[in-house]
């Protein structure tokens, strides 16, 4: 059972098609890292190469054996060095299997969903912590002449009760993330507040106090991303969230900010690839 992917989306594919895991490892600086979200959670470990990492409305600093624990509704893009290889393991696991091997005294899905705001996304991990979930992941690489897929369930199980140790064990600390320009910060904190409301670009500068292409080109340098790309991002996340509750779909629309249906339509298609109603 080939779990084991050289392209993420592939890799994403996947893990939402048999509702279980996937692994993605490469060393490759691709040019396009998008800001996006999906519907799996995700372990990444940064090998080499990192530089940020956008999570929603952090910005880490990313340093070689840095773990980051992302669940489906936080948007997300990783920044990486120009001058060095950029390495990293991308373990894909779908919510389905997490609550499959959980049970009523472990909680394997807790490292992904049980951070309160204080929380941070990321861990880093010791020489020994990153040696054995290394060895971990490899073994997912493997293929077993005997009963392949029940052993690949087992070391995937192995994985998240691993991590989840280790966010147990940094869980109590709220951890740092970065953002190195105030109004930037400024900006995300105010796009994260009023999402639901009008965001033009004259509205966000004027809180900004500064001119639109200062600002503009403050947020591209700052998070590589546009300003329209972040509050698509954050309405979509926020959009995903309303639609597991009881929330129809024009009444989600609205609560994210979209006055015209057939444009929330269209925007949450291309981000969650289906539309909302099917969602």
């Amino acid at each position: 059972m080939n779990i084991n992917f050289n392209s993420c989306t592939k890799a994403i594919e996947h893990t939402n098609k048999t509702k279980k895991y996937s692994l993605f490892h490469s060393e490759k600086s691709e040019v396009d890292f998008s800001i996006h979200v999906h519907e799996c959670c995700e372990a990444f470990l940064c090998l080499g190469g990192g530089k940020t990492f956008l999570i929603n409305d952090r910005v880490y600093e990313v340093s070689d054996s840095d773990l980051f624990l992302i669940n489906q509704f936080e948007t997300h893009k990783i920044a990486f060095k120009n001058d060095t290889v950029f390495s990293r393991y991308v373990f894909k696991v779908h919510p389905a299997f997490l609550y499959s091997v959980s049970t009523d005294k472990t909680d394997l899905s807790a490292c992904f969903y049980k951070r309160g705001n204080g929380i941070s996304n990321k861990i880093s991990l010791t020489a020994g912590e990153l040696a054995e979930l290394k060895n971990l992941l490899e073994q997912l690489t493997a293929e077993n002449e005997y009963a392949d897929d029940i052993v690949k369930d087992i070391v995937a199980t192995k994985i998240l009760v691993f991590i989840n140790y280790l966010f147990a064990k940094n869980s109590k600390s709220t951890g740092t993330y970065y953002i190195g320009n105030n109004i930037v910060q400024k900006t995300i904190a105010y796009i994260n507040s009023n999402y639901q409301n009008d965001l033009s670009l004259c509205t966000l500068a004027k809180n900004a106090y500064i001119s639109e292409n200062q600002l503009c080109r403050l947020f591209k340098k700052e998070l590589g991303i546009t300003i329209s790309k972040y509050i698509t991002s954050k309405r979509i996340s926020e959009a995903k969230r309303l639609l597991r509750t009881d929330n129809n779909v024009s009444t989600t629309a609205a609560k994210c900010g979209y006055k015209d249906y057939a444009s929330f339509i269209r925007a949450f298609k291309k981000v969650v690839g289906i539309s909302p109603g099917k969602y």
